[in-house]
C-alpha cells in the first residue's frame, strides 16, 4: 500500500528547535487552607520553599444563587496568605451544581458578573481558570441532546466567552485560561452512568461551536488540562486511546486545539496559547498510616512510584515550550480514602518522597533539556490504513481503518498507463464520472469494509482511490492508491 498525505496547509515559519525551553512554574490545586485556623499560611510556606510557584484554588458559582461570592469570607483569609507565603493565587471558577444547569438555572451572562465581581472584589489574583471538567457530568449537564449529540460544548462556549470578555473589561492584563477539561469520556449518550464527552471529542464541538459564533475575540489565552492517569497503577508513560487523552497523549491535544481553532481569533499552541495542567496526580497507599479513615476506593500506587512519576513529570514538563503551568492535585492529604489522595504531603504535615522529588526536579528547570523540538500539525488522518480484502467476483472491497474519527470516500475506476503520478490518478479517480464511488464514516481505531462494484469494460484489474478526510480538520487528509485483481465474470 502507498499512502500519500495531502496537505492543503503549508507550514513554513514553524521552529524546527529551541535551544532551552523555559520550565514550568509547579504548584499544587488545594482548597484545603480554607479550613485551616491559620489560613493555609504553614501549608504555604512549606509549599514555597519545596519550590511551588502557584496555588489554584477552586470558587464556585450556584445559579440558584447568582450574586454571592460562595466561601468569601474563607476566600478573604487563604489569598492574602498565600500571597505572602511567595505565591501565584490562581481562581478556578465554575458553575456548579450541575443539576441547576440542567434545570435552566444558569446563564452565560450571571456567571460573567459573577466571575467579573470576583476579579474586582480581588484585584490581586490575576489568573483565573474559566470552568472545571465541562466534558463530565459530575460538573456539566446535560452532556448530550435528545439526537445524542455532543450538546455540553455548545452550552458551555458561552459561557467561556462571557468570561473572557467580563475578566478583560476588569483588568486587560487577567490571564484567562479555559476549560479544565478532563482526560476522559465515554461519549456514550445511553451509558448507564457516567454518561461524558472524550476531551478531543469535546474540542471538536467546542471550536465547531464557536466558529459558528462568529465571535471575533478569543475564548482563552491559556487551555487548561487534567492530565490524571486511568489507572494510578499506570506509568507516566501510559497513555489513553483515541479519543480520551493523558499526559503522554499531549500531543494529540495540541492537535485537537488546532483542528478547533486554528484560522480564527483564538490562538494554537503554534501562536502562543500555553497549557495549564492544573489537576495531575496518582493516588498513592495510606496503608497503616493514621489520621487516615475509610478504604480506598481504587487501585493506588506506592509511594516510591508516586515520587519517580512525580519528578519525571516535572522535568518532562520543563523540556515542553507549550506547557506554562502544572499543579498537582492535593498538597496536602485530607484523610478521607474515599477521597483523592496523591498529595505531597500525608494528612500530619508530613512529606512524601515525591515532594523531594518535585523540588530536586524544579531545581533542575529546563537545564537538562537540551535542543526542544517545537511540536507541528499533522497534515494527515491519524493512523490511516487501507487494505484490499479478496475479491469476489467482480466486487471489489476496502477495509479502512484510522486513528480518529474520519470520512472516507472509496472510487473503483479503470487502470490507466503510465505518465499520470499517482496523486494525478487519485484525484482524477476522485472526480471521474466514469469512476464508481462510496463513502463512509470511520469511527476512530474502528474497522469500515466498503464495498464495490468493478465499472463496466474492467477485466481483470482496477485502480482503487481512498480519501480520508480527519472528521475534526477536513483539511487533514490522506491519500490512498490501490490496485486490485478480480477474476473475470465474462
Amino acid at each position: 500500500m502507498r499512502l500519500l498525505a495531502a496537505a492543503t496547509v503549508l507550514f513554513t515559519a514553524l521552529l524546527a528547535g529551541a535551544s532551552l525551553a523555559p520550565a514550568a512554574d509547579i504548584g499544587a490545586n488545594d482548597d484545603l487552607a480554607e479550613y485551616q485556623a491559620d489560613a493555609g499560611a504553614a501549608m504555604y510556606a512549606q509549599m514555597t520553599a519545596l519550590g511551588l510557584r502557584q496555588t489554584v484554588i477552586g470558587v464556585r458559582w450556584v445559579p440558584s444563587d447568582p450574586l454571592v461570592i460562595q466561601d468569601k469570607d474563607k476566600l478573604d483569609r487563604v489569598i492574602p496568605a498565600a500571597i505572602a507565603a511567595g505565591l501565584r493565587v490562581v481562581l478556578a471558577v465554575y458553575p456548579y451544581p450541575p443539576r441547576e444547569l440542567e434545570a435552566g438555572l444558569g446563564s452565560p451572562s450571571l456567571f460573567a458578573a459573577y466571575v467579573g465581581e470576583v476579579a474586582s472584589v480581588y484585584p490581586e489574583v490575576k489568573e483565573f481558570v474559566i470552568g472545571n471538567e465541562p466534558n463530565q457530568p459530575a460538573f456539566w449537564r446535560p452532556q448530550f441532546d435528545a439526537r445524542g449529540q455532543n450538546a455540553s460544548a455548545a452550552a458551555f462556549g458561552p459561557y467561556l466567552a462571557g468570561a473572557y470578555d467580563a475578566l478583560k473589561s476588569v483588568d486587560p492584563a487577567i490571564t484567562v485560561v479555559g476549560v479544565g477539561l478532563s482526560p476522559r469520556g465515554n461519549d456514550r449518550p445511553d451509558a448507564p452512568n457516567n454518561v461524558s464527552t472524550s476531551p478531543l471529542r469535546f474540542l471538536r464541538a467546542l471550536g465547531a461551536w464557536y466558529r459558528r459564533s462568529g465571535r471575533t475575540r478569543p475564548l482563552m489565552d491559556a487551555f487548561s488540562f487534567h492530565p490524571y492517569p486511568s489507572r494510578a497503577t499506570d506509568s507516566l508513560d501510559r497513555g489513553y486511546a483515541w479519543p480520551n487523552a493523558g499526559f503522554a497523549n499531549l500531543d494529540r491535544v495540541k492537535q485537537g486545539l488546532w483542528d478547533a481553532f486554528n484560522g480564527t481569533a483564538q490562538p494554537t499552541t503554534l501562536d502562543g496559547l500555553k497549557l495549564h495542567l492544573d489537576e495531575v496526580g496518582w493516588q498513592v497507599t495510606t496503608a497503616g498510616l493514621p489520621g487516615y479513615t475509610g478504604v480506598e476506593n481504587v487501585p493506588v500506587t506506592t509511594e516510591a512510584r508516586q515520587a519517580a512519576i512525580y519528578g519525571a513529570l516535572v522535568r518532562r514538563a520543563a523540556c515542553d515550550p507549550d506547557i506554562a503551568e502544572v499543579s498537582f492535585f492535593g498538597f496536602r492529604d485530607d484523610g478521607a480514602r474515599a477521597g483523592f489522595q496523591a498529595a505531597l504531603e500525608r494528612v500530619d504535615g508530613s512529606l512524601r518522597p515525591a515532594a523531594a522529588a518535585v523540588q530536586s526536579a524544579v531545581a533542575s528547570g529546563a537545564s537538562q533539556c537540551g535542543t526542544v523540538h517545537a511540536w507541528k500539525p499533522d497534515s494527515a488522518v491519524l493512523g490511516a490504513r487501507v487494505a484490499l480484502g479478496p475479491a469476489s467476483g467482480a466486487a471489489v472491497a476496502a477495509r479502512i481503518t484510522a486513528g480518529e474519527d474520519a470520512h472516507a470516500t472509496v472510487c473503483v475506476g479503470l487502470p490507466v498507463g503510465a505518465g499520470s503520478s499517482p496523486v494525478e490518478r487519485i484525484v482524477g479517480l476522485l472526480h471521474e464520472a466514469s469512476a464508481l464511488c462510496r463513502s463512509a464514516s470511520v469511527a476512530g481505531l474502528h474497522q469500515v469494509l466498503v464495498r464495490l462494484t468493478a465499472p463496466r469494460g474492467a477485466r481483470t484489474k482496477v485502480e482503487v482511490a481512498v480519501q480520508l478526510q480527519a472528521a475534526a480538520n477536513p483539511d487533514r487528509r490522506t491519500l490512498v492508491l490501490e490496485q486490485a485483481t478480480f477474476a473475470s465474470s465474462g
